[in-house]
């Protein structure tokens, strides 16, 4: 059997050993060949050896936590004969692999095939925050109530834009978990994009409903928007974009996404609670553009006089 490969795992990523010497053993002393950093692990933990026909053996040598194989503890020595073979050493999970095991494809970094990188440069970072910044003011313009006064719009815009500064360093520091390393441009370029898009469903979603006639395209986007494009962006940007731990990166996904997919889930509960206690027929618009284009006829005040009356019959009205 050829030269074996050792994988040590840890959530810094993988570290790669070759086995050129007749015995390699691993612990947490210094004088081992591999040294492992986990308190779980012994001194002297395990130690595997080439045996003369060219085959390999692994031994334990720990007597607190030992190794563990399909979480059964091994105290018997164990020929390694089916590879990969993983192994527990205390808290660290170990592989002896095949040299020509096959490793993962090569994931790209930011850009691909040349394209426009809107990802990890600082122009465009500044471009999408400037455009953040100018979308998110246009709205503050439009929902300030009653009189606007210049003191009252820069509070509300401060608040704006600290609240997003605020999630490009929690973005920041979920980036740092789950792939160490600190990207500033990228998450300040993530964020602006996601907020940016958010702020413009919320000023076309009120005119798709007039169209409509009807709040479900505003639901369908909702939903849409929080249930499925939003969990799959962020994924995107922490696993593909950022090649963070999968799992750690959809756990922060999850965890970060729950409180907004319950509040839309409420919100269509509270709407259809509506709908059976009052009249289907009964819809606001959320705009007041003068833009008047809808699939349905706007009703006269007539029309909808008749239709909002009750239906009686002659004998009825007699008595």
């Amino acid at each position: 059997m050829a030269s074996l490969i050792v994988e040590i795992q840890s959530r810094h990523g993988a570290q790669y050993h070759r086995i050129d010497t007749p015995s390699l053993r691993l612990g947490r002393a210094l004088d081992n060949d591999i040294i492992l950093a986990d308190p779980s692990v012994s001194p002297y933990h395990c130690i595997v050896h080439r045996n003369d026909n060219g085959s390999y053996t692994l031994k334990s040598l720990a007597d607190e936590n030992g190794i563990r194989i399909g979480g059964r503890r091994i105290e018997d020595p164990v020929t390694v004969d089916h590879l990969p073979l993983v192994f527990d050493a205390g808290r660290t999970r170990i592989r002896i692999l095949d040299p020509a095991h096959i490793v993962a494809p090569t994931r790209m970094i930011s850009c691909h095939g040349g394209s426009v990188c809107m990802f990890g440069h600082w122009g465009w970072a500044l471009l999408l925050f400037a455009l953040l910044t100018l979308i998110s003011a246009f709205d503050n313009y439009l929902s300030t109530p009653l009189t606007l006064t210049w003191e009252s719009f820069w509070r509300d815009q401060a608040i704006i834009m600290m609240v997003a500064l605020g999630l490009v360093v929690s973005l920041l520091i979920i980036n740092r978990i789950t792939s160490h390393r600190w990207d500033l441009p990228s998450s300040l370029s993530f964020v602006s994009l996601l907020l940016t898009t958010a702020l413009v469903l919320d000023l076309m979603i009120p005119y798709a409903d007039y169209f409509f006639t009807s709040p479900l395209p505003g639901f369908i986007v909702g939903l849409a928007w929080s249930l499925i494009l939003l969990p799959w962006a962020m994924a995107w940007f922490l696993v593909r974009l950022h090649h963070g731990n999968t799992a750690a990166s959809i756990v922060f996904v999850v965890v970060l996404l729950l409180p907004a997919a319950y509040y839309q889930l409420k919100e269509i509960v509270s709407h259809y609670d509506l709908l059976n206690t009052f009249s289907k027929r009964s819809f606001y618009s959320d705009t007041l553009s003068p833009w008047d284009r809808r699939l349905q006829s706007t009703l006269s005040i007539d029309e909808f006089s008749a239709m909002s009356m009750p239906t009686v019959s002659p004998d009825t009205a007699d008595r």
